[in-house]
């Protein structure tokens, strides 16, 4: 049942008494009838000092489990939070872009980058401009980009030839070639996963892709 429904704390509270009054009846009938030298002893003096115990021997495992399960839940809460907050501060990040002399060209927020393309000495830069795709040639490498600006952001080298903005892939799939990117912008090609770059791709694609 817990698995399908979440159990409120007053519920799992309610359960505890049921049980712990449960076994104490159970106790209670055993010990007055069952020894005879039982018999003469009242039931209620009987069914107080089996709550009583019964309860001591429960409520510590019971207390220990509802610890645990409450960290569990804060660690979970402050680990969604830490992750909204990342994405959040992502998405209102500005990627630099400087030219191979390090004079700064243009910068994106990475909410508008989708990805960047390679020829030769020269850098396509393809982002979103007012819901329009729009593209920046610069002069500069894919390597240098790969060493500056993929470390701590959703970008990431997918091909000798691009690197792509995580956040912006709406579908990896698996063809005859390999494995193939699918952004979520309009008018954008499929980009390739190489064999080269597949296992930093996949390994950045599970932090940022929900489990």
């Amino acid at each position: 049942y817990s698995k399908k429904n979440d159990i409120l704390y007053w519920q799992y509270g309610f359960w505890i008494l049921c049980e712990v009054l449960a076994m104490a009846v159970f106790y209670s009938l055993f010990s007055k009838f069952v020894p005879k030298e039982s018999a003469d002893r009242d039931f209620m003096d009987i069914f107080r000092q089996s709550a009583v115990n019964t309860a001591l021997v429960l409520l510590l495992p019971y207390a220990i489990s509802w610890l645990y399960f409450s960290w569990k839940e804060k660690s979970l809460l402050l680990a969604n939070m830490e992750q909204e907050k990342t994405a959040d501060s992502h998405t209102r990040t500005l990627v630099a872009f400087p030219d191979e002399k390090g004079d700064l060209k243009i910068s994106i927020t990475l909410e508008n980058l989708l990805y960047i393309e390679s020829a030769d000495n020269y850098a396509t830069i393809f982002y979103l401009n007012k819901s329009r795709q729009s593209r920046f040639l610069l002069r500069n490498s894919l390597k240098w980009m790969e060493e500056n600006l993929t470390k701590d952001t959703p970008l990431v080298r997918c091909h000798r030839s691009y690197i792509v903005n995580m956040d912006k892939v709406k579908i990896l799939k698996k063809v005859k070639g390999g494995i193939v990117l699918e952004l979520d912008a309009e008018n954008t090609p499929e980009l390739p996963v190489s064999k080269t770059y597949y296992e930093s791709f996949m390994h950045k694609f599970s932090r940022y892709s929900v489990n």
